[in-house]
C-alpha cells in the first residue's frame, strides 16, 4: 500500500505534467483595419483563429455606432478617428459588424 505522502507527490507530478501539456495554442492577435466608405462597399469578409485576440480598428466618414453581433459589444465611432473594438474571438462561427445607425453590414467576421 502506497504512502499518503508518496501517494500526494504523484498526484503533484501528474498535474504539474497535465499544467505544461497545456491546451490548444493561443492564436495570435489579430488587426483588422477597416474604414468605412459613404456609400458603404460590399461587406467584408475576414476569418480569425478561434482564441484570437481581435483588434477591430474603424474609421468612418461621419459620427456612428459598431456593434459586433454575437459578442453584443457596441462602441460610439467618432467621425474621421480610428477606434479600436478590443475582444477575444472565443466563440467560432460568423458574426456581423455594422452600423447602428444605417444598419449597413461592413464585415462579417468568421470564427474558426
Amino acid at each position: 500500500m502506497m504512502k499518503p505522502a508518496a501517494r500526494l507527490l504523484l498526484l503533484l507530478i501528474a498535474t504539474i505534467g497535465l499544467v505544461g501539456c497545456g491546451g490548444a495554442t493561443s492564436a495570435p492577435p489579430q488587426t483588422i483595419d477597416l474604414v468605412v466608405t459613404d456609400p458603404p462597399a460590399p461587406t467584408l469578409s475576414v476569418e480569425v483563429p478561434l482564441g484570437a485576440e481581435v483588434t477591430l480598428r474603424i474609421t468612418t466618414p461621419t459620427d456612428d455606432r459598431a456593434h459586433v453581433h454575437g459578442y453584443e459589444i457596441e462602441e460610439d465611432l467618432p467621425a474621421g478617428q480610428a477606434t479600436d473594438i478590443v475582444f477575444t474571438a472565443d466563440m467560432s462561427g460568423t458574426y456581423e459588424v455594422e452600423s447602428h445607425i444605417t444598419d449597413a453590414v461592413w464585415l462579417n467576421l468568421v470564427v474558426k
